[in-house]
């Protein structure tokens, strides 16, 4: 038989050691029950109960803990007490909130990004479990809320001409800041800081509805990656073809993955068997680039905007543009939403034939979207559209610049 020494007044083991020696980064936890909890005097503890240890006595110590831990979903930072009476102590988890924090386990769930010069991936692979040991909710990240919520929002948090139907567009998000950890492959874990994103409405965590937005920024990376190509090119040619110049300001987009909630302890976040996204993004502020028109003028996102829409023929706008612009120039893209032209109906077509008012009054909506979010070009516009080279000009900033239009004029 097993027998177990617990030094008076407690013994402390982090769950990271504890963890290092049982696991390795393909094992799965195994499937315990938590034992039952019985109340305790001890202030900001809880005591649980050692599991039965007959059939578990070839078990090392701290595997034992690590399970127990792992079927409690305690986050990895905590610190697991012992007394000498056998019981593990461990602080309350309390309710989440910013000053507090709070553990959710996923599992990742569904990640189809692509590693590319526009895409900024996580360390995130299909099957990873990964643990949020804090989350709160980031004043910076506020815009963000604003295209699925733009229906009660203020004039300069509205965007009308988004559509008004559809999962990316009318389902309110929350949107947090997360401190994960993940395996490092060799034994120990690395933390990062992420951006959560997860449905206001349970209902809708599910992970079908995550594929989408993981999808759209799939998609947007594609696009920035041959954006990229297309200005290191351009940068290329600028410096007479040399190799050596200058590093290139890039657009890179922050691909989430969409995971499964395997244990929380705030179900207004996520709860066991529900589905959200994460994506590594370091960041404290998000900033609207492509939105409503309203916002200042960047060069890079607006031009990123323009040659999406070109290359596509409009049919894919790339819309909500937002991120952040780091010190070096380089502007990092989160939950971008792609707007298509809707498949037409039977009714439609016919009608289209006969008057051709419907491809007319479609082709004025894209136009106008297309002249409203992006007002004016930039010298990238002109560089990849032949049509902005004889495009109208006007001076701004002491520069002339075109304005912008899908008719070129």
């Amino acid at each position: 038989p097993c027998a177990i020494f617990f030094c008076p007044p407690l013994a402390c083991v982090s769950m990271a050691e504890m963890r290092a020696d049982s696991r390795t980064p393909s094992a799965r936890p195994p499937t315990l029950a938590p034992s039952i909890e019985r109340p305790v005097p001890e202030q900001g503890y809880r005591q649980i109960s050692i599991p039965t240890m007959g059939q578990a006595s070839h078990q090392t110590l701290s595997s034992m803990f690590s399970a127990c831990l792992r079927a409690t979903h305690v986050a990895d930072h905590l610190l697991c007490c012992l007394d000498q009476d056998g019981h593990v102590m461990m602080p309350k988890r309390d309710e989440p909130s910013a000053k507090t924090g709070f553990a959710l386990t996923l599992r990742i769930g569904y990640a189809p990004g692509v590693d590319s010069s526009g895409a900024m991936l996580g360390p995130f692979g299909i099957g990873d479990d990964v643990a949020v040991s804090h989350l709160e909710a980031c004043e910076g990240y506020e815009p963000m809320t604003w295209r699925q919520g733009s229906a009660a929002a203020s004039s300069s948090s509205r965007c009308p001409l988004q559509p008004e139907d559809g999962q990316r567009f009318n389902r309110p998000h929350d949107f947090y800041r997360a401190r994960v950890r993940v395996s490092n492959g060799k034994g120990g874990f690395e933390e990062y800081w992420c951006l959560l994103s997860t449905a206001a409405d349970p209902n809708n965590r599910t992970i079908e509805n995550v594929k989408v937005a993981v999808d759209d920024a799939v998609i947007t990376a594609s696009y920035a990656h041959r954006f990229n190509e297309h200005t290191a090119r351009l940068q290329a040619e600028h410096e007479g073809g040399g190799q050596g110049g200058a590093p290139v300001i890039g657009l890179r987009v922050c691909v989430p993955v969409g995971c499964h909630v395997m244990g929380s302890t705030a179900p207004k976040v996520g709860g066991s068997g529900q589905a959200l996204s994460l994506a590594l993004f370091p960041f404290k502020q998000v900033q609207k680039f492509v939105f409503n028109g309203s916002e200042d003028f960047t060069e890079l996102p607006q031009a990123f905007f323009h040659y999406c829409h070109h290359i596509s023929a409009g049919g894919e706008v790339i819309m909500d543009i937002q991120g952040i612009e780091d010190e070096d120039g380089d502007v990092y893209i989160v939950d971008p939403a792609i707007i298509r032209p809707a498949a037409p109906s039977v009714g439609h077509l016919i009608g289209s034939i006969v008057t051709g008012a419907v491809s007319s009054s479609r082709e004025g909506e894209d136009r106008l979207r297309f002249n409203t979010w992006h007002p004016r070009c930039s010298q990238l516009c002109k560089a990849f559209d032949p049509t902005r080279k004889s495009a109208h000009c006007r001076r701004s900033w002491g520069c002339a610049t075109p304005t912008c239009g899908t008719g070129g004029t």
